[in-house]
């Protein structure tokens, strides 16, 4: 019943949200109210719908959040950042046997939810919660070595900017796990915002944008679960060749000397 009455709250708060766009439209100059509904709601919440949807989004996804737990594997020596954390339910519910986290939002309303939903890590110095650009994320390179997102991409302004940004701040050898559009049936679409305000990108092009900024052994795929509607991109930031060189170069040293 409870379940029942939340997700009812929640198509009640839409419905009346998109009726008050339709009626507040003034014809063709008014075409993109849809994206500005998402950008409110999902893509910078704000207001009350925004924080309607950051609390809704919490109870929503949380088949989500599990999916992407098990692509992501995480180790207790992880050191995990999640880049459009929100509420930071999936932290809460599926990184607390990991070394640290850390959450990223442009939003003041997911990270004061966030913040009270990880206070005690937070107190004992295990977890942070940032308000910040994703296109200029606050951390040194190879800080992190996991980074993950879901629905991250399809709403910023740059997403290989965004990505880029992932493969500075993940330490050589770490790993991304993210959301990366809706399946595309016409690739020609690829590269273009929906209605809706959503990147869309073909699977040849996902993995494109991952490879150029500069991820390796990059796999794309259709959705994993019937409740996980998006592409998975996964890849990894490669050990550069100067650093092996770097780490051998001690015992090379010593053979020479002996």
């Amino acid at each position: 019943m409870r379940r029942f009455l939340f997700l009812a709250t929640g198509v009640v708060a839409a419905a009346a949200v998109v009726a008050i766009g339709v009626i507040r439209s003034r014809g063709p100059s008014d075409k993109g109210w849809r994206e500005r509904l998402v950008r409110t709601s999902v893509g910078l919440p704000s207001g009350p719908l925004g924080r309607l949807a950051t609390w809704q989004m919490a109870f929503e996804h949380r088949r989500v959040y599990a999916t992407m737990a098990r692509e992501l594997d995480l180790r207790p020596d992880d050191d995990l950042l999640d880049v459009g954390c929100g509420s930071a339910a999936f932290l809460q519910r599926h990184a607390a046997h990991v070394r640290h986290v850390a959450g990223l939002d442009a939003s003041e309303i997911p990270v004061g939810m966030a913040r009270t939903r990880l206070a005690d890590r937070i107190a004992a110095g295990t977890a942070e919660i940032v308000r910040g650009d994703a296109m200029a994320m606050p951390w040194p390179d190879d800080r992190f070595s996991v980074v993950t997102a879901y629905i991250l991409l399809e709403v910023v302004p740059d997403p290989l900017k965004v990505l880029s940004e992932m493969h500075r701040v993940l330490r050589p050898g770490g790993r991304v796990v993210l959301s990366f559009g809706f399946p595309l049936k016409d690739a020609s679409l690829s590269g273009t915002k929906s209605a809706w305000g959503y990147w869309r990108w073909s699977e040849a092009d996902a993995r494109r944008l991952m490879e150029e900024a500069g991820f390796g052994d990059v796999t794309v795929s259709p959705p994993p679960t019937w409740e996980f509607t998006m592409q998975v991109a996964r890849g990894t930031k490669q050990v550069s060749p100067a650093v092996v060189e770097a780490e051998g170069a001690p015992e090379l040293a010593q053979a020479t000397l002996t």
